[in-house]
Parts: C-alpha cells; structure tokens; sequence
C-alpha cells in the first residue's frame, strides 16, 4: 500500500482522504460520504472534518473528506470489520507513524538549515559585501542543485511561503550540505561559475 497518508498545511496536518480510504477498503464513497456525515459530530470530537471539491470527467463536482489519524480511525470502527478493513486499518496507522517521524525529521532539519542560512549569509556579507545579489544567486543555486527548482518554482508548485517546507528530509539535509560547500568556495575565492559546477560534485 502507497500514498496512504498526506502532508497538508500547517493546519490540517497529516490526512488520509475518503478516496484512500474507499480504494483500499472496496467501500463506495457514497457510502463514506453518508458515513461522515452521520458520524460527523463525533469525528469532529478530534478537529474539524476538512474536505475538497473535486471536479468530475461529467463536469459534475465531488467532495473528497480529509481525515486526520483519530478521524480516520474512528471513521473505520463505523466500518463492517472486513479482512480487507482490518488490513487496511493495521497499514493506515503504520503509514501515519512513518510520516509522523518524517515530519518531525523535517522540523529538527529545517532549524539546522536557518542556521546554515545564517552561516551562508554572513560569510556572504564579509566577503562578497558590493554583490547585491549574492545570496540570492547562492541560496537559489544550493535548491537547484538539490531539486532541480529554484525556491520561487517550489513555493509556487507547493502554495507555500517558505520554500523549505517543499523538501523532504534527505533533501534539507543536502542542501545544508550545499549550502556549507558553497560558503567554504565562496571563503577560499571561487566564483560563481567554479562554485555552480563545484555543487553538482557535492550532491
């Protein structure tokens, strides 16, 4: 099973959709809809039941729910206890304590990388102080070498402010090797030319 769990914005957290839930459980989402419905005040016990619009090939529209983990959990207790359910429900906590560490991976690496930021910016400051534009090329080469995206395409892809929170943990941490590579160049000399081609080497 993939994909089970998603990553959502600050305030809706980590979801499962009813969409997941009727692929892997072979419920029709009519009968997810009606269950959600019912059931919506005690689901909304552990948050509020998000969901989203989704248009159709028919060019009518479907709602798709979003549940976090207590949701969905209890939503699968409404459920006829099927081996398919039962199985399903074993996989879905599964998938949320993995992306629940990853997250937390994320968080520890995104305050490593405020710092490296910071290290970045002031050797940029003491040794390249008339360049301007700087640590905006620097900081857009280190994600473009890691993602292959400038930060300006990963905020907007993403629809988010900062363009950290596009990069899974692997990724923050090379660039904040990148990062760290592109400030000892940028201390022993090297232009930009030598550091661009010096950072594919790293990764």
């Amino acid at each position: 099973m993939k994909n089970l769990v998603m990553q959502g914005n600050v305030k809706e957290g980590i979801y499962t959709t009813s969409e997941v839930v009727a692929d892997y459980t072979n419920v029709e989402l009519r009968t997810l809809n009606k269950l959600t419905n019912t059931y919506k005040s005690r689901l909304e016990t552990f948050g509020k039941v998000r969901f989203e619009i989704r248009p159709l090939p028919s060019g009518q529209k479907q709602k798709i729910w979003h549940y976090n983990e207590q949701q969905a959990t209890l939503l699968i207790t409404f459920m006829r206890n099927t081996e398919q359910v039962a199985d399903f429900k074993e996989a879905l906590v599964k998938a949320f304590y993995e992306l629940r560490e990853e997250v937390a991976n994320q968080r520890v690496l995104l305050e490593r990388n405020k710092q490296v930021n910071k290290d970045l910016g002031q050797v940029i400051h003491e040794y390249l102080p008339d360049n301007q534009y700087a640590y905006s090329n620097y900081h857009t080469l280190a994600y473009k070498a890691v993602t292959g995206y400038t930060p300006k395409q990963l905020r907007s892809m993403h629809h988010i402010a900062n363009a950290q929170e596009a990069l899974t943990s692997e990724q923050l941490d090379e660039c904040e090797r990148v990062k760290q590579a592109i400030a000892s160049l940028i201390m022993i000399g090297q232009p930009y030319k030598v550091i661009k081609q010096a950072v594919s080497i790293v990764k």
